[in-house]
């Protein structure tokens, strides 16, 4: 028995031997910490026997774990959805929470809506379309949102205040709601523009002026003194009475207003303006007593109602004896002592006249007067010297383009005239001296236009001296024959002076033929 056992080991002994190889090359030698580990080798060992004997159990339980991986989101989805429901009504409940969940453009547009729709259902107003604001379609109901929205900014505090007090703004300007700096500015702009003939920029500024400060009367007497350099009579005739009712203690509007009452306008009754230019005289000696200006226009109130004697004399020396270098009161008194028979004197007092008229507006004045007694010669003289220093004066031009006109300067005088309707387009009196040039040149179209320039211009006083105008040249075409050129020339004259009977006869006859 023993036998058999030691037997049996040899066996097994040369048995190990045969299979020792076999192990050695079968081992994983890719690490040398594996080599050294003993356990680890067991453990690899048996791991894969346990692969190999169980592989359909390890398919099983990969489905096993695919399906609790599914139930384990399923079930997450759920808790993150039941906690997703908590902070929702959280947020609705806090504005907070709300204004971070939505986004800030959506905001915006629900906010405006609300403001919109609230506003209009508390002024019981329908809400105002977008398109209807830009386009204008809907302007009250634009302007009732506009009020709405500004009324709850200021009230939120987040809009401009109310202004306080309205206040006329100028753009480069700041406004301080005193007008008196304001209404100097105006005047000082409305005198240099007349200064350098700017005659609608000057007639701006007075109006402006006039607006800001209706107690003074500074910007009405402005006005009046550029309606009376344009020759604009009646217009700067009611602003000088204008200026009397707001300071009737000023004596200059009255002797301004009585300069104006002495000029010739047709369909008035001059003795009734000649009379009261005295009054107006008289009161301004009242007021002040040292004026020479309002002695010499005295004189001229007297002289025009006929009377020229000792009291109209005496009248310019007074003016001369309270100021000795009065041109004009020596002018007026030249022309006195002319009609009086006083040639020698009359003469040694124009000489004095022309010889103090240094200012543009005196030589004007003066050259007027010299005019008024035929005396175009001199006239033309000192208006030369006036153009010198103001070449833009629309009188002195005017008053130049007659005297040249007398004298058969025709050329000179036509652009002489041209320059005076230039610079002074609402001037009547430039256009009639430029239609009577060219009717003195047998021109008859461009007199007829050249009047129909001043058709738009004119008072109602001034069309019947226009309407004589018109008459000259409808007269000159029925010398000629023409007559359906006359008809319609006395047509146009007869609708500026419908009362003149002659005048509508003329038409009748002329429309026969």
């Amino acid at each position: 028995m023993l036998k058999k056992i030691a037997n049996w080991r040899y066996v097994l002994l040369f048995g190990c031997l045969l299979l020792s190889p076999i192990c050695l090359y079968g081992q994983d030698l890719g690490s040398s910490s594996d080599l050294f580990r003993k356990k680890k080798t067991v453990k690899k060992r048996t791991t894969p026997k346990k692969r190999r004997v169980t592989p359909k159990k390890k398919r099983r339980s990969s489905r096993a774990r695919k399906k609790s991986t599914r139930k384990r989101k399923s079930t997450t989805r759920r808790r993150s959805s039941s906690r997703r429901k908590k902070p929702t009504t959280a947020k609705k409940t806090t504005p907070k929470n709300t204004a971070k969940e939505t986004p800030k453009g959506e905001k915006v547009v629900k906010i405006e809506k609300v403001s919109a729709n609230s506003e209009a259902k508390l002024e019981n107003k329908t809400p105002v379309k977008k398109e209807d604001l830009l386009e204008n379609k809907n302007p009250v109901k634009a302007k009732n949102l506009a009020e709405n929205i500004a009324d709850k900014k200021v009230s939120e505090g987040t809009g401009p205040p109310e202004p306080q007090n309205k206040i006329i703004i100028k753009v480069g300007e700041k406004t301080t709601g005193e007008y008196a700096d304001f209404f100097e500015k105006a005047i000082a702009e409305g005198n240099k523009a007349r200064n350098v003939r700017n005659y609608i920029a000057a007639e701006e500024a007075y109006l402006r002026a006039q607006s800001l400060k209706l107690e003074d009367f500074r910007a009405v007497y402005g006005l009046g003194n550029l309606y009376s350099d344009q020759g604009r009579w009646e217009e700067a005739e009611s602003a000088y009475r204008k200026a009397i009712e707001i300071s009737p203690a000023e004596p200059a509007p009255y002797i301004a207003l009585s300069f104006v009452l002495t000029q010739p306008l047709a369909g008035k009754d001059l003795f009734e303006r000649y009379a009261e230019a005295e009054k107006l005289t008289r009161r301004a000696i009242e007021l002040d007593a040292g004026n020479p200006y309002a002695y010499d226009q005295l004189g001229v109130a007297l002289e025009l109602q006929g009377n020229i004697g000792d009291e109209t004399l005496n009248a310019y020396k007074k003016a001369i004896e309270l100021d000795p270098t009065s041109a004009l009161a020596y002018a007026h008194q030249g022309r006195l002592l002319r009609k009086k028979g006083n040639i020698k004197e009359s003469s040694k007092a124009y000489v004095n006249a022309v010889q103090f008229a240094v200012d543009v507006p005196t030589m004007i004045l003066v050259a007027e007067v010299m005019q008024s007694q035929q005396r175009y010669l001199e006239s033309e003289q000192l208006l030369r010297r006036a153009l010198r220093q103001d070449s833009k004066n629309p009188t002195a031009l005017f008053l130049l383009g007659k005297a040249l006109t007398t004298r058969g300067n025709y050329d000179e005088a036509e652009q002489i005239l041209k320059k005076s309707a230039k610079i002074s387009p609402n001037s009547f009196v430039s256009y009639k001296l430029l239609g009577s040039l060219y009717l003195r040149q047998n021109k008859f179209a461009e007199a007829e236009n050249v009047l129909k320039q001043a058709v738009r211009i004119i008072s109602p006083n001034e069309e019947k001296r226009l309407a004589f105008e018109f008459e000259a040249i409808g007269d000159k075409y029925l010398e000629n024959n023409n007559y359906a050129d006359a008809a319609r020339v006395y047509a146009q004259a007869v609708k500026l002076d419908k009362e003149r009977a002659d005048l509508t006869e003329k038409l009748a006859k002329v429309q026969k033929n």
